[in-house]
C-alpha cells in the first residue's frame, strides 16, 4: 500500500537531554489503521505531534504523501487539512463556548463559507452521534461527550489522516466501546487512522497493523494479528497478548485448536472456535 505519512530517522529531546524520539523511521498507509503500542515515556505522543506539525524535527524529517513537509504557516495549515489530532485530554482541544461553535472552528479557519463550514459541522456532529448536543456549552460535557467533540472537530476538517492520542485513556467500558464502533464507523469510510496506546485490547478492537514503541525507536511492526500474538515482541514493551488472543494461544499450545486457525478478534469468534473444536 502507498505510505501516505511517513517518519524518516526523526530525532527529538526535551529540555534537559531527555530523549524522547532517537530515530525513529514509520510509515503509514493510506487506508490502515496503526496502532502504536509501547509504554509512558516511550514516544508515542511525541512521535502523533511531529505527524501533525506540532513539534518540528531536530533531526529526521516527516514525509506527507512522499514530499518532504515545510512548517511555514501555509505549508502548516495545508499539513493538518489533511492530517488532524486529537489530544488525549479533550479539555486541551475544547475551548469555545458551545459543541456547535467547537466543531466549526477547524473548518470556518480553512477559509470555507459560512455555509460549507456548517454542513460539514452538520455532518461531523452526525457522524459521531452528537446532533443532540450542538448547544451543550463544552463544559458541561461527560469526558466522553468531550472526547466525541474534540473527535468531530478533527472529522469536519476532512482530514486524509486521523491522529488519536489514547482515544479510550478516561473512558468507561461503555465509553470505550461506543468510541470503538464509532471509529470502525470512520475506518468504513476509507480514513486512515493512526492511534497511540498500551491497551492491547483497543488495538486488537481497531489495528490492522501495529507498532511497538520502546525508548523513541519501533522495535517490532506488523499486521496486527502477528504482532499482539507474538509473546516475545510484547514482552519487549512491557505487555501481553490481549485476552482472547492469550485463551486462544493456550488453547493452541493445548492441541485444542488448530495451529493453522486465525486467531480471534472477538468473543463470537472465539465461541466460534471452541464450538468448532467441541464437534471433532
Amino acid at each position: 500500500m502507498t505510505a501516505i505519512l511517513s517518519a524518516e530517522a526523526l530525532r527529538y529531546a526535551f529540555p534537559g537531554d531527555v530523549t524522547a524520539l532517537d530515530g525513529l523511521s514509520l510509515s503509514v498507509a493510506a487506508g490502515e489503521s496503526l496502532a502504536i503500542l509501547g509504554p509512558n515515556g516511550a514516544g508515542k505522543s511525541t512521535l502523533l505531534l511531529h505527524l501533525n506539525g506540532s513539534l518540528r524535527p531536530q533531526g529526521g524529517q516527516v514525509l506527507l504523501g512522499g514530499a518532504p513537509v515545510g512548517y511555514s504557516r501555509k505549508a502548516l495549515t495545508a499539513w493538518r487539512r489533511r492530517v488532524a489530532l486529537v489530544l488525549q485530554d479533550a479539555d486541551d482541544q475544547l475551548f469555545a463556548a458551545t459543541v456547535f461553535e467547537d466543531v466549526s472552528f477547524g473548518p470556518l479557519n480553512l477559509g470555507l463559507s459560512a455555509a460549507e463550514a456548517r454542513a460539514r459541522v452538520e455532518e461531523a456532529l452526525e457522524m459521531l452521534s452528537i446532533s443532540d448536543l450542538r448547544d451543550r456549552p463544552t463544559h458541561m460535557l461527560s469526558g466522553g461527550q468531550k472526547r466525541r467533540v474534540a473527535i468531530a472537530g478533527a472529522v469536519a476538517m476532512r482530514p486524509e489522516v486521523l491522529l488519536l492520542d489514547e482515544p479510550t485513556a478516561g473512558l468507561d467500558e461503555a465509553g470505550s466501546a461506543q468510541l470503538i464502533a464509532l471509529l470502525q464507523g470512520l475506518m468504513a469510510r476509507g480514513m486512515t487512522l493512526v492511534f497511540s496506546t498500551h491497551d492491547v485490547e483497543l488495538a486488537c478492537a481497531l489495528a490492522s497493523r501495529v507498532a511497538l514503541f520502546r525508548a523513541g525507536q519501533v522495535v517490532g511492526q506488523g499486521a496486527a494479528s502477528d504482532i499482539l500474538s507474538d509473546r516475545a515482541a510484547l514482552t519487549q514493551v512491557g505487555l501481553a497478548p490481549p485476552l482472547l488472543y492469550d485463551l486462544a494461544l493456550r488453547a493452541r499450545d493445548l492441541g485444542l485448536l488448530d495451529p493453522t486457525a486465525a486467531l480471534p478478534r472477538t468473543r463470537a469468534a472465539f465461541e466460534a472456535l471452541l464450538q468448532g473444536w467441541a464437534k471433532r
